[in-house]
């Protein structure tokens, strides 16, 4: 795409591609926060890095879209991405469990991450991203609906029972009520 092509506007809906500089002032505006995000819902930062390059290849390729859509577009693209992730982890350990030879081999190369990380893995994607927009990133409702694709109504109840769950799993484990 040349530099001329990414400054054409598209219709009237304010949707543009980005110019280089642009693309770099967003990436330097989003890239840490969005790195975060992925490497707490990925369990790993190795996984992050790559799910962070693929969001903003991704951005780079869509349609032109307008400003304020781009941020949630990103956020959109990742969590998709680390959930297909996770689904192929989930279809590999499958396959390795019919190996048990190679499944022990497996885990014991396997670094353990912090405590709040392997608790934090034991509730679904989704409700990692919702925890971590709203409490984490300080998105609102409405923010975390386009992000994750759902409506601003359901937000709110999705985030009270991933809440709920997390409280639950932390006092399974010994973590009990600080804020008193």
């Amino acid at each position: 795409m040349t530099t001329a092509t990414a400054m054409e506007y598209a219709g009237d809906s304010g949707a543009h591609a980005l110019s280089h500089q642009q693309f770099e002032a967003f990436y330097a505006l989003t890239a840490r926060a969005l790195r975060a995000y992925i490497c707490r819902m990925a369990g790993s930062a190795a996984m992050a890095d790559d799910i962070l390059q693929e969001s903003y290849i991704r951005l780079l390729v869509a349609p032109p879209m307008a400003e304020e859509n781009r941020k949630a577009y990103l956020y959109r693209t990742a969590t998709n991405l680390v959930i297909d992730q996770w689904r192929s982890q989930r279809r590999h350990r499958k396959w390795w469990s019919l190996w048990p030879r190679r499944q022990e081999a497996a885990a014991q190369s396997v670094e353990l991450a912090s405590d709040m990380g392997r608790l934090f893995q034991l509730i679904a994607p989704r409700e990692r991203a919702l925890l971590w927009l709203a409490y984490v990133e300080g998105a609102d409702h409405c923010e975390i609906a386009a992000v994750l694709q759902l409506k601003e109504k359901s937000v709110k109840v999705l985030l009270f029972r991933a809440r709920r769950k997390m409280e639950a799993i932390l006092k399974d484990h010994g973590f009990e009520d600080s804020h008193d």
